[in-house]
């Protein structure tokens, strides 16, 4: 028997066989899968296996560059990108505006369509006028090109040509772009002049429709909404040369406004029979009719700086009921903007709206108005406000600072709404467990006038800003919450 030298380690071949591997001795079982062979399993390329048409959905959700590069994955995926609906965003593709119109050329060139989506915000054109020309001929062929047939979603705007107010000039939008109007469901259209020559017999099927910054004629946009059968939600921002606005729709349900520069003429809703929500975003000094909307829910912010508001046969100047005897009982949430806690205008309002389930009271210190700053009258039991007996049962304050007027305007809530279920406290301000108890003792929580009322304190999220509500959203309920409900916890941090 021959002996081990010493200090030799065994080969690996050695240690196979002793462990029973590959090479010696008995080898392991393999482990069965689940058909019962001793194949290892595969699952080869799921994804791949897909049909044409499915993969196709799937790169038309992608970013402009990601569904483009598909087609350096396999032979199997090269020809998919340009059969599938294009989905061009001009944002994703470059940082430099000018190489950003060259590649969307070169994309609506190459793409033979049909079109998902074209979003191009902020086009630049070049200012030499040669160059200006070239770039204009481009603009036009885009909304001629193949590449954009049957598209579905439209986003763009341009760039100002002057930079002053006496050089300020917007970009004609091109008569071209009605091509595409048949088969639009969704246009964001921005920083340009509409264009007149719209036939009063065309149909476009939008249910979106924003347009911001845009020179329009009242006459031109009421051929537009005629036009738009099941347009279901309208936003419009800074309209210059309209005057009076006049709107009439048998299918919109929210409307949104902001700075519409129309002067002292009037926004008027004329007849709007599905109409929910009546929405404004930084808007002052125009003259506000509903004439008829008669299923009316969300309605505000109001402000004094509105310089009259009439609702059917509800009039308002600043803010100020011109007769208590009428009231709309539709309306279920309504947000009030007010420079200071002002009790007596509040209570006048909440009177014309007996059915409010929901109010939103926002500070605003810099708003210029001579509003009164404390509360002059004395509330009548035996003359309540029938909102606070029967409905209301959410309050938010927005800009709470905690002061003795801020406190005396949420305690007579506190004392009087019998139904109220939480009043939500927004600060700007760090708070301390201190303060918060200060609070509670201030507001009287032991002289609740309904006994389920809650006092939530929360901190404003610092991205959080005001009027940034989604107009086109309707899946959700209150379009407010977002900018006056989320948050951070006063005290955890943690957010709501």
């Amino acid at each position: 028997m021959k002996k081990k030298k010493a200090g030799v380690a065994p080969s690996p071949a050695a240690k196979r066989r002793e462990s029973g591997g590959a090479g010696g001795g008995r080898p392991r079982k393999r482990a069965r899968d689940a058909n019962g062979d001793n194949s290892p399993p595969s699952h080869g390329d799921l994804i791949g296996s897909l049909p044409d048409e499915i993969l196709g959905a799937i790169i038309s959700l992608l970013p402009t560059k990601d569904g483009a590069r598909t087609q350096a994955l396999s032979r199997r995926w090269r020809p998919l990108w340009r059969s599938s609906p294009l989905n061009l965003k001009a944002v994703d593709l470059s940082s430099n505006p000018f190489k950003r119109f060259s590649i969307v050329s070169r994309i609506l060139s190459d793409h033979p369509g049909p079109a998902r989506r074209f979003s191009f915000p902020f086009i630049r054109l070049h200012k030499a006028k040669k160059r200006f020309a070239e770039d204009a001929a481009q603009i036009e062929a885009w909304f001629h090109s193949r590449g954009l047939d049957n598209l579905q979603e439209l986003d763009i705007s341009f760039d100002l040509l002057g930079r002053t107010p006496e050089t300020e000039k917007r970009y004609p939008l091109p008569l071209s772009m009605l091509r595409l109007a048949s088969t639009l469901l969704v246009a964001r259209i921005g920083f340009c002049d509409f264009p007149t020559e719209i036939a009063p017999s065309v149909n476009i099927p939008l249910k979106q429709l924003t347009l911001t910054f845009v020179t329009i004629s009242d006459e031109v946009l009421h051929r537009v909404l005629s036009a738009c059968h099941v347009l279901e939600t309208l936003f419009l921002q800074e309209i210059f040369d309209m005057g009076c606005l006049h709107i009439t729709s048998p299918t919109l349900r929210s409307i949104g406004f902001s700075s519409l520069s129309l002067g002292k003429e009037e926004l008027v809703i004329v007849d709007a029979p599905r109409l929910e929500r009546l929405l404004f975003s930084l808007f002052e000094g125009e003259i506000i009719r509903v004439i008829r909307a008669p299923k009316l829910k969300i309605l505000g912010p109001l402000s004094p700086l509105i310089a009259g508001i009439e609702i059917a046969s509800l009039v308002f100047q600043g803010m100020i009921p011109v007769s208590l005897t009428r009231s709309i009982c539709t309306v279920k949430v309504l947000a009030l903007k007010f420079s200071v806690p002002d009790l007596d205008t509040v209570l006048d309002v909440l009177r014309c709206f007996p059915c409010l389930e929901k109010l939103y009271i926002i500070w605003v210190k810099h708003l210029k108005t001579s509003m009164k700053n404390v509360r002059s009258r004395r509330y009548d039991p035996l003359d309540p406000v029938k909102c606070l007996e029967t409905h209301l049962r959410v309050l938010v304050l927005e800009n709470y600072e905690g002061s003795e007027e801020g406190v005396g305007f949420a305690k007579f809530f506190v004392l009087n709404a019998k139904v109220l279920k939480e009043i939500l406290f927004r600060v700007n301000e760090k708070i301390d467990k201190k303060w918060m108890a200060d609070q509670h003792r201030m507001l009287g929580m032991e002289t609740k006038a309904s006994q389920d009322a809650q006092f939530v304190f929360r901190k404003r999220s610092y991205f959080n800003k005001y009027f940034d509500f989604d107009i086109h959203d309707l899946s959700v309920a209150d379009p407010f919450e977002r900018c006056f409900v989320d948050g951070v916890d006063a005290l955890s941090g943690e957010a709501c």
